[in-house]
């Protein structure tokens, strides 16, 4: 499996689209190394998951405070700073499946990408 990797020139041409672009609802914190020792991670990758938004897809599909992202469609996020960006690039109305992890459990959500005028993601 590949991880995600921004792709800028794919970013800038969607920030300057006047199409919509994707959005789930819930911004992201790094994973620390000390936060991914505690989880038994050989090295750190992925994010935490901040509150979601009421009413965004992530709230709908579950997503909680806290949880841990580590892979998006079976691609694992090594750089949270991708995050915004890989969403945002994707279709308003596509289904994504994310990996996470609650309390050590691991989890996959599937969620619907919703939409939101370019410029805010995630």
């Amino acid at each position: 499996m590949q991880p995600y990797v921004a792709n800028t020139t794919a970013l800038q041409a969607t920030e300057n689209s006047k199409d919509p672009c994707g959005w789930i609802g819930v911004t992201i914190s790094p994973m620390t190394p000390a936060f991914a020792d505690s989880l038994g991670m050989v090295e750190p990758y992925g994010a935490i998951f901040d509150q979601p938004e009421p009413g965004s897809p992530a709230a709908a599909a579950g997503i909680q405070q806290g949880d841990v992202l580590t892979s998006i469609n079976g691609s694992p996020l090594m750089r949270s700073t991708d995050f915004a960006d890989i969403i945002s690039m994707m279709a308003p109305g596509t289904p994504v499946y994310l990996d996470t992890s609650r309390n050590g459990e691991a989890m996959q959500v599937k969620l619907i990408v919703g939409s939101t005028k370019c410029g805010k993601s995630g």
